[in-house]
């Protein structure tokens, strides 16, 4: 499992950052203030940076519910759990990981998100294999990065990261939402080291310019100028959104896209015909994900919102324990429809 030499510290934000010791603690004794701190942050930033919820800052709708408002479960990983701070040159990340076995699972959360945003995943998937989940720079128990950084950085940690906690390859990946865009990028320059992946209602391809080009010219002339120069809490999104761009294919890897029916927690008060614009276009996005790989299956989780895993936890498990199953097996992905069933769900490829 992994081990580090974790120190205690008092983040600039007045975070306390605990050492490894208890599996968790960073995660769950982070305070209420930082917690609050969180919600509002990501609240704002997912909002300008997930394409359905720049419905929202169209019409200027303000406090609309969203998953950040719930309370966050703590993320608990069972099975021997343990977790702790990692230098990646400069600054030190944070990683929790449970299980054993192979594959590896690393979990990406979303814009603004951290660890604890698969507190309904993670443990059940600890059972399978290892598993890991950790905060990029800036978010949850990790520290900070002064000044302006894009998502290439981002992989390039990720990397570092799971080299300085002694995390071998293969890897299966799990990226949610902005999460998605930095899988595909690792899996894209990392293609001996991914076995996997898994897309959570993920970012699409070139995602800001072409919801822009939807919109027509009239609606939110601020917004727009905002997006052309998009640094949104310290990073700069486009020379990542340029790499993925040019991302056509990540080979034969097996490639779960897991699409939400919803977008209504995150784009309320929209007009109706704003929505269906945004979301044909989000429904596209997504099956151009799903072209990615010669071994896909696409399904849409017919009962969640964005955050498919809260709503549907059991979709998610049963994505990544199939592309777990398939990288054991050496075989391909089993039809969609094999993996998922009932009324809650429905199979696209």
């Amino acid at each position: 499992m992994v081990s580090a030499t974790g120190r205690r510290g008092v983040r600039s934000r007045g975070e306390v950052v605990a050492g490894p010791a208890r599996a968790g603690e960073l995660i769950r004794g982070a305070g209420v203030a930082r917690a609050a701190a969180q919600r509002k942050t990501r609240s704002v930033t997912a909002r300008s940076l997930v394409v359905v919820l720049a419905f929202v800052l169209v019409v200027g709708c303000g406090g609309t519910a969203t998953k950040e408002s719930r309370p966050q479960p703590a993320l608990t990983l069972k099975g021997g759990p343990s977790g702790g701070r990692f230098d990646v040159g400069g600054h030190s990340l944070y990683l929790e990981c449970a299980g054993s076995g192979s594959p590896t699972v690393v979990l990406e959360a979303g814009f603004g998100g951290a660890s604890q945003d698969w507190a309904n995943v993670a443990p059940a998937l600890g059972r399978t294999t290892r598993t890991c989940a950790y905060d990029r720079a800036g978010l949850g128990a990790s520290d900070p990065i002064p000044g302006v950084h894009d998502p290439r950085d981002e992989v390039r940690d990720l990397a570092r990261l799971l080299r300085r906690a002694r995390i071998p390859p293969p890897y299966v990946l799990v990226g949610h939402s902005y999460g998605g865009l930095l899988v595909r990028l690792f899996a894209h320059g990392h293609p001996g080291e991914t076995r996997g992946v898994v897309l959570v209602d993920a970012l699409g391809r070139n995602a800001y310019r072409r919801e822009l080009a939807a919109w027509p010219p009239s609606i939110a002339p601020v917004l727009r100028r905002q997006l052309a120069a998009p640094v949104y809490q310290g990073i700069d999104v486009r020379p990542g959104v340029a790499l993925d761009d040019r991302i056509r294919s990540l080979g034969d890897v097996p490639l779960i896209v897991i699409t939400a029916a919803h977008e209504r927690q995150l784009a309320g008060g929209v007009p109706p015909w704003l929505y269906r614009r945004g979301m044909r276009l989000w429904s596209r996005m997504q099956a151009e994900l799903a072209r990615l790989s010669g071994d896909p299956a696409h399904v849409v989780a017919l009962r969640s919102d964005h955050f498919v895993q809260d709503d549907q936890p059991e979709v998610v498990i049963r994505a990544v324990e199939a592309v777990v199953r398939a990288e054991r097996g050496g075989a391909p992905l089993p039809p969609c429809a094999r993996l998922f069933t009932g009324p809650d769900v429905r199979c696209l490829t």
